[in-house]
């Protein structure tokens, strides 16, 4: 996370820093939160707090009140200390489902964006594109757009900063690179089939952030390596080809926090079919036990 929020630091700067305040103040009370809860415990969630207020308000935008700020770094430190607490097992980044949420209860209020360069124009790239080119050949200058100083969501416009933190973490092991491999090759699939211009639509910062930094985290991916690709090509299908319907970054968010979600939705049940699964076993053996010791009490009784 540090290069992508170096980078807002430098291009919205202000703003930057109070959403910086804001998710480091709520992760640091989360951590400490989380201390005291496992207090007796030898495991704790760790900077896991830190980390899900950090993703959450990464994706808004600088436009965006501090309040829906604060909203969203709440709520992913909540979800995180609930998911740490009760349902370890789920593979979700809380920060991403808090900014999903907020997104969808306010209509978009954390997606409220300004063009650093001092325009008057509050759409981010993608959605300037759509809504006031219809769609046209008109493209942005690509190295503006890889160097981020673009309007967007505050720590994600840099596909630069992005770029180096995903390499690191690919140094580290901790990306599937079959995942991004599926992403690329899903968003080429739809960006062939509308013929629309590749350099335009895959430089994207925010695309990539939640690609690479998200949806292609190994904590985060199923098991199945089978599954694993699939996953990726569908997040790459939707998240570009539902441009065409007139949504801009957002798209990329939201199609990454539904596959999580929806993972999450199948680990409770199977979670669950083997909690009830087990109880019908544990239940069937004592009914069993207790039939055996009356057939016993009954050779007992007649000898």
């Amino acid at each position: 996370m540090l290069p992508p929020i170096a980078a807002g630091l430098i291009i919205f700067k202000l703003p930057a820093l109070e959403m910086l305040g804001v998710a480091v103040a709520a992760g640091t009370v989360g951590v400490i939160v989380g201390r005291w809860i496992w207090r007796h415990q030898g495991r704790h969630p760790g900077a896991g707090t830190l980390i899900a207020a950090l993703f959450g308000v990464a994706l808004v935008g600088a436009g965006a009140s501090l309040a829906t700020s604060i909203e969203i770094a709440v709520l992913a430190v909540v979800l995180e200390l609930l998911h740490a607490r009760y349902m370890p097992v789920i593979r979700a980044q809380a920060g991403l489902l808090a900014f999903a949420a907020v997104a969808l209860i306010t209509r978009g209020a954390p997606l409220a964006y300004f063009d650093p360069n001092g325009t008057t124009n509050p759409r981010d790239p993608i959605d300037t594109w759509y809504q006031l080119f219809h769609q046209s050949a008109w493209t942005l200058d690509p190295i503006r757009l890889y160097v981020g100083n673009v309007a967007g969501p505050t720590f994600a416009t840099s596909l630069l900063a992005v770029a180096i933190g995903v390499a690191w973490l690919a140094y580290a092991r901790r990306v599937s690179l079959v995942v991004l491999v599926a992403f690329l090759a899903g968003s080429l699939v739809t960006i062939y089939a509308f013929q629309w211009d590749i350099v335009f639509q895959l430089d994207s910062g925010p695309t990539w952030f939640v690609a690479g930094l998200l949806l292609a985290d190994r904590r985060l991916l199923p098991d199945s390596w089978a599954l694993r690709p699939m996953l990726g090509f569908a997040a790459g299908l939707f998240a570009i080809g539902l441009r065409r319907n007139g949504y801009g970054i957002e798209a990329a968010f939201l199609t990454v926090a539904t596959i999580q979600v929806v993972m999450a939705v199948v680990v409770i049940i199977y979670w669950g079919a083997s909690v009830t699964f087990d109880r019908w076993k544990r239940t069937r053996r004592l009914r069993q036990r207790e039939a055996n010791l009356r057939v016993v009490k009954t050779i007992s009784r007649a000898g």
